[in-house]
């Protein structure tokens, strides 16, 4: 580390979030991993092409490796038919994930997410089927050599797996599988979503703010330090703005219908986001 490039101050951040320190820290300081010690389990949502994996990474440190528990929204019948002894013993539990499996904990909760504008999502998630060889729609993406266009018109189709996902996924996740499931209408599970995201059981941050995101969870004493850490992430910066100027007004109008509920949640989001430093600030 002395011999890269690294600074001081990553430096010291990768000693701080070493599960070695860690380990010993949450042993002396009563102010350490607060949800462990409550016997409250930590849930991330982590919607798809978020920086949800480095959020996973900055937080597993903090809880014991043989409590935390990668689950998805497939395997919640696995999950509920495990005994409550063993559910109760999950204090990290992360994964692509829907709002509303603590209702199967017999534990306290908080919830944790990251949300992202939705048209850069979008397209980081097309990105992401485009190159990444070991997923099962790349040949199909990337190995017909979709445009973004295209893409938008083949996810449209439900028999190719993908349309939850870009069709407002944000709002569907957020507001849970109950709603999905029951066909509630787009402006009923953004309603649903706005209500879960302002819940005092639910700690949300924004990509386009990550670092801040991560300052504040150090200020909430939720981690130790601040660590710079990035998984996961597109090989070059997207032009959003270039991708859709290639569109066909189909595709646009497509392009439309898959953002357009998510985007009056992020705008939604970040006023609220923003308003918790407001919110501070006049207490101090």
């Amino acid at each position: 580390m002395a011999q890269s490039d690294i600074s001081l101050d990553q430096l010291r951040n990768a000693f701080l979030n070493s599960p070695e320190f860690v380990r010993k820290y949450s042993a002396r300081s009563p102010s350490a991993a607060p949800a462990m010690r409550s016997g409250r389990a930590m849930v991330h949502l982590h919607i798809p092409k978020t920086a949800g994996s480095s959020l996973t990474r900055i937080l597993a440190p903090h809880f014991a490796r043989g409590s935390q528990l990668p689950v998805s929204d497939g395997d919640l019948a696995a999950f509920a038919a495990l005994s409550d002894t063993e559910r109760r013993k999950a204090s990290f539990i992360f994964g692509h994930l829907s709002h509303g499996i603590a209702s199967l904990l017999p534990q306290g909760h908080d919830y944790i997410c990251v949300l992202r504008r939705p048209g850069t999502r979008l397209l980081s998630y097309y990105k992401y089927l485009y190159r990444t060889t070991d997923h099962h729609s790349q040949k199909f993406v990337g190995g017909q050599n979709m445009s973004f266009g295209t893409f938008l018109e083949w996810a449209s189709d439900p028999q190719n797996g993908h349309l939850n996902e870009v069709n407002n996924g944000q709002i569907r996740r957020l507001a849970g599988l109950k709603m999905q499931r029951d066909g509630a209408s787009d402006p009923q599970l953004l309603l649903a979503a706005v209500h879960n995201i302002a819940s005092p059981d639910l700690i949300f941050g924004l990509t386009e703010h990550f670092d801040h995101f991560v300052q504040r969870l150090s200020a909430k004493g939720l981690i130790l330090g601040a660590p710079d850490m990035r998984e996961n992430m597109a090989p070059s910066p997207s032009n959003l703005e270039d991708a859709l100027r290639e569109l066909t007004p189909d595709q646009a109008a497509l392009y439309d219908a898959f953002t357009g509920w998510d985007e009056i949640l992020y705008n939604i989001a970040e006023q609220l986001y923003f308003a918790q430093d407001l919110s501070q600030a006049k207490a101090l």
